[in-house]
C-alpha cells in the first residue's frame, strides 16, 4: 500500500507540474500558488473534521516549518521558475532530489553512503546539464528559472527530513498534511502580497482557471502530500524520494500532449541518462555485485565471534515514537556462550512507559528514571559488540530501533546481522512456529527470565548454536547470510518495521 500511495502521489506531482505551467500563462505566479493552497487547506480541514481526528497545537510546529518548505517555498519557487523555463527542465531537476536526498541523510541522519548512489548523482547531473544545454540551444529554458526550479528541489529535500521524523513520531498523516497546507497557504498569502496588488485581478479569473486552481488545490497538491505523509509512516525516506524521479519521465508525455512542448532527440538521451543515474543504486544491488565478487562474505563461521543481543521497549511500532529501555547482549566465542561476557543496561527513554508494556517486561518509568539516555548506552554496546556478528531474533525490529537512535548520538552499526527467526523459517520448513517461545522448546532453551533483554539474549544464544548445527553445509558466513534470504515471507513481514 505505501508503494502504491508513492506511485500515485508521483503521478499527481507530473500532472501539477503541468498544470502549473497552464496556469500561469493566464494567472499570475502569486494567485497559482496562494488559490491552490486555499482549496487544498478547505478540503483537508473539513476531512479533519469529518474524520473527528484529534488535533493538538503542540504538534503543529514541525508541521507548520514542513509546510513553509515544502509545498510552500517549493511551489513559489517551481512556479516561478516554469514561468521562465520549461516544464521538461523543471521536471528533470526534480527528479535529482533522490540522489541529493542520501546526502542530506548523512549529515542530518548519519546515514552511510551507498557508492552506487554518488556514481548515480554524477551520471544524473550529466543528463541534467546535457538537457539544459539542449533545451537551452532550443531556445527553451532559462538558466533563472532553473535556479528556481533547483531551489524548490532543496526546499523539499529539508521538508522531507523533517517529515520523516514527524511521520515516526506523531502519525495522523490527516492533520499534519492540514497544517502544512495552512502554512503553505501563508507562504502563498504573503506572496499574493508581496507580487500582487490585492484584488486587482480578481475580475479577469474565469471559470476554466478557477477549475484548474481547483484540481491544482485537492488533487495535485493537498492529495501527493497526504500519500507522502501516509507512505513515511512505513518506507524511510530515500525510499520514497526515489519515486520523484518518476516525475520527470512522466512529466514528459504530459508536457507534449497537454503544453505542446518539442522532444528533440538529444534531450530523449539526456533524461535516459538521467533515470539511468537514478536507478542505478537500485538496479546493481548488493546482490547483484556479490555474484561478480563471489560469495557475499567467505570468513568462516568456526573462526567468528557472535553477539547475541535483545532489546525490552516501549511498545512494538518504532515508527509510531516507541523506544529502547532496556538492551542487553552476550558473547559466543569459539562456540560457547561467555556468560562473563555480558553488556546488560537500562535506558531512559524520555517518554512514559505505557501500563500494556510493564504488564510485559515488567519495567516502570521508575526503573528507567535514573538510568542513561540511548545515545552513550548505545556508543558503548557498539563498542561491546566491535566486529563481531550480530545475532538477534526477528533481529529487524530491534535493529530498527538501534536506526531510530541515530538522531540522539547513537552510532551506525554496520556489522552483519543474523536473524534466529529467518534462519528457523528456513532451516526446519516443518514446523509450525517459528517464535523464540517456541524456538527455545524445539530445542531445549532455557528462559532465565522471559521477556527481559538479558534473559532473552541467553535463550536466543542457545537457539542459535542449535540452529548453527542444523546449517550444517553452510561454512561460510556469506553461505549463512543466504540461508536466511530465503524466508521471503517472513522478509516481506519486517519490512513493516
Amino acid at each position: 500500500m505505501p508503494v502504491l500511495a508513492m506511485l500515485l502521489a508521483a503521478s499527481l506531482w507530473a500532472s501539477s507540474m503541468i498544470g502549473a505551467k497552464v496556469a500561469v500563462a493566464e494567472l499570475a505566479v502569486a494567485e497559482v500558488v496562494s488559490g491552490r493552497f486555499l482549496f487544498a487547506v478547505a478540503i483537508l480541514w473539513a476531512m479533519v473534521l469529518l474524520t473527528r481526528q484529534p488535533v493538538r497545537l503542540a504538534e503543529a510546529k514541525r508541521p507548520l516549518l514542513m509546510g513553509m518548505l515544502d509545498p510552500g517555498l517549493v511551489s513559489l519557487f517551481m512556479v516561478w521558475g516554469l514561468f521562465h523555463t520549461s516544464a521538461v527542465n523543471a521536471a528533470v531537476f526534480w527528479a535529482l532530489m533522490p540522489l541529493i536526498m542520501p546526502l542530506a541523510a548523512r549529515l542530518v541522519l548519519k546515514e552511510p553512503i551507498n557508492p552506487m548512489v554518488a556514481v548515480g548523482a554524477i551520471l544524473a547531473v550529466t543528463g541534467a546539464f546535457m538537457l539544459v544545454r539542449t533545451n537551452q540551444a532550443a531556445g527553451e529554458g532559462n538558466l533563472f528559472g532553473d535556479l528556481l526550479a533547483v531551489c524548490g528541489v532543496l526546499c523539499a529535500i529539508c521538508s522531507s527530513l523533517l517529515a520523516r521524523r514527524v511521520a515516526q513520531q506523531q502519525g495522523r498523516p490527516m492533520v499534519t498534511t492540514a497544517w502544512q497546507m495552512t502554512m503553505a497557504l501563508v507562504v502563498g498569502g504573503v506572496a499574493f502580497l508581496i507580487l500582487e496588488e490585492p484584488g486587482a485581478s480578481y475580475d479577469r479569473v474565469s471559470q476554466g482557471p478557477l477549475l484548474l486552481l481547483l484540481y491544482l488545490g485537492v488533487v495535485a497538491t493537498a492529495g501527493p502530500f497526504f500519500l507522502l505523509n501516509f507512505a513515511l509512516r512505513h518506507l524511510s525516506v530515500g525510499r520514497t524520494s526515489l519515486f520523484a524521479s518518476l516525475v520527470g519521465p512522466l512529466s514528459v508525455p504530459m508536457a507534449v500532449v497537454f503544453l505542446g512542448e518539442t522532444i528533440q532527440t538529444m534531450e530523449i538521451v539526456a533524461i535516459a541518462i538521467v533515470m539511468l543515474g537514478v536507478f542505478l543504486p537500485t538496479l546493481i544491488s548488493g546482490e547483484v555485485l556479490a555474484r561478480f565478487r563471489g560469495p557475499a562474505d567467505t570468513r568462516r563461521l568456526s573462526e567468528l565471534n557472535f553477539v547475541v543481543f535483545d532489546t525490552e521497549t516501549t511498545g512494538l511500532t518504532p515508527r509510531s515514537g516507541d523506544r529502547i529501555i532496556q538492551i542487553a547482549a552476550v558473547r559466543i566465542v569459539d562456540g560457547v556462550i561467555r556468560r562473563d561476557l555480558i553488556f546488560d543496561e537500562l535506558v531512559y527513554p524520555a517518554r512514559v512507559i505505557p501500563p500494556l508494556s510493564t504488564t510485559i517486561h515488567g519495567l516502570t518509568d521508575g526503573d528507567v528514571a535514573d538510568s542513561r539516555p540511548i545515545g552513550p548506552v548505545l556508543q558503548d554496546f557498539h563498542e561491546f559488540c566491535g566486529d563481531s556478528v550480530l545475532v538477534a531474533h526477528n533481529a529487524a525490529f530491534d535493529m530498527k530501533f538501534l536506526e531510530l537512535a541515530r538522531p540522539d548520538g547513537a552510532p551506525v552499526f554496520e556489522q552483519t546481522v543474523l536473524d534466529t527467526l529467518l534462519l528457523s523459517a528456513v532451516l526446519e520448513p516443518g514446523a509450525r512456529d517459528h517464535d523464540l517461545d517456541a524456538l527455545a522448546a524445539r530445542h531445549g532453551a532455557t528462559f532465565e527470565g522471559r521477556h527481559t533483554a538479558l534473559g532473552d539474549s541467553l535463550a536466543t544464544a542457545e537457539v542459535f548454536l542449535a540452529l548453527l548445527k542444523l546449517a550444517e553445509k553452510a561454512e561460510t558466513l556469506g553461505q549463512l547470510t543466504a540461508i536466511s534470504r530465503k524466508a521471503r515471507r517472513f522478509r516481506r513481514l519486517q519490512k513493516q518495521y
